[in-house]
């Protein structure tokens, strides 16, 4: 115990001077940035890190480099994100939010044109009320439909389930994220009950096959287990619930929402037959152009990274850095490329913050594709 005391106080007096050494550093790169600043010149200078690597891990031994290497990426993008939030040069992006933090910041309307995935009774039309109160809601048959109703203006809004907290993301939206232009206005947490419907007639002791949507069968995957059901997924659990209403078969049911069951005109046979009973499914409401309402306090951009070690770890710090709570990641494969991802990131975030803004601008000048996909609130539903 004495021997583990000694280390711990040999520590203590190396933190101490690390600290001290680092912060003398972090002051010197303030220096750094004025004089970047006032020539114009870029703050990421890769050659310059790649030297001090090499001179930095010369008399370290070879088993401890990889260490040597990450903690001075670390480093790196720390001193890069104050350099940036210090110069603030800005970007189209965020000269864009200045110009629109410079007029008076609206609430979502209470009235609009809605598109969403499915048909009548669809979990989307529920969160879309949620949204707008008064709602002239417009039914595609896929999410696709939905994005390009809002690109082409049919539509002013639209609403998308991006994840649930059983079944995960809903990873066919995030791929057509890359497609459509729009920004996210809002977001929703709307909880999820599922129930057992069928038609009249119809029990437990009937039913040998559910329908519905492919996350709704991933949330009541131990259920349909337990009962030995069969399965075939639909485009919409509303979709599904219409299909087993027009069937008038005993042996078919359908796993949907209890007003979505009575809208059908269908037989509630059981209850919250989800797995969890905390079952919430995330809902977002984009529209078409680039807006900041009021009390948005969350971020949402994508962007790709290069594809090298450290890349993404690099990209975190960032947002370590200045204190900012990322709250999802997400990839997806980008389509006619050797292993290349877009990264989704949420996160919690101001915009009328300097710091903010300085690593947006960081992000947007430093990724060959970066987009703001929007700046909001989170409601509970």
């Amino acid at each position: 115990m004495d021997n583990l005391k000694e280390l711990r106080e040999k520590i203590d007096s190396i933190d101490d001077v690390i600290t001290e050494k680092y912060v003398e550093r972090l002051n010197i790169c303030d220096e750094i940035a004025k004089i970047k600043q006032a020539d114009k010149k870029a703050v990421s200078d890769p050659a310059r890190e790649e030297k001090i690597l090499y001179r930095v891990t010369e008399n370290v031994p070879e088993e401890l480099r990889l260490y040597v290497k990450d903690l001075y990426f670390s480093i790196f993008s720390a001193s890069k994100a104050r350099q940036n939030a210090l110069i603030s040069k800005g970007s189209p992006t965020t000269d864009r939010i200045k110009e629109i933090l410079g007029g008076e910041l609206k609430d979502l309307p209470m009235r609009a044109a809605v598109a969403c995935q499915g048909v009548k009774g669809a979990n989307s039309g529920a969160a879309a009320v949620k949204f707008f109160p008064i709602s002239d809601i417009t039914y595609f048959k896929n999410f696709e439909g939905v994005f390009s109703a809002v690109e082409s203006g049919l539509c002013e809004y639209g609403v998308l389930p991006i994840e649930n907290s059983t079944a995960g993301s809903v990873l066919e939206v995030y791929d057509l994220m890359k497609k459509y232009d729009f920004h996210i206005v809002r977001s929703l947490r709307l909880k999820i009950e599922h129930c057992l419907a069928g038609v009249k007639g119809a029990s437990k002791n009937t039913v040998k096959k559910v329908i519905s949507h492919p996350q709704a069968l991933r949330q009541c995957a131990e259920y349909i287990s337990e009962n030995k059901l069969e399965t075939e997924e639909s485009e919409n659990t509303a979709v599904a619930a219409k299909r087993v209403a027009e069937s008038g078969d005993a042996n078919i049911a359908v796993l949907c929402s209890p007003d979505c069951a009575e809208l059908y005109g269908l037989k509630i046979i059981e209850r919250s037959v989800q797995d969890e009973s905390n079952n919430f499914t995330r809902f977002i409401c984009i529209g078409k152009e680039l807006d900041v309402k009021k009390g948005s306090d969350k971020i949402s951009v994508m962007t790709t990274l290069p594809h090298k070690s450290g890349s993404l770890n690099g990209l975190l710090t960032k947002f370590s850095a200045i204190g900012l709570n990322l709250t999802k990641i997400e990839s997806r494969p980008i389509a006619g490329t050797d292993f290349e991802f877009m990264f989704y990131f949420d996160f919690d975030g101001d915009v009328s913050d300097p710091k903010v803004l300085g690593l947006i601008s960081e992000l947007e000048n430093s990724s060959d594709k970066f987009v703001f996909l929007g700046t909001y609130k989170e409601i509970l539903g």
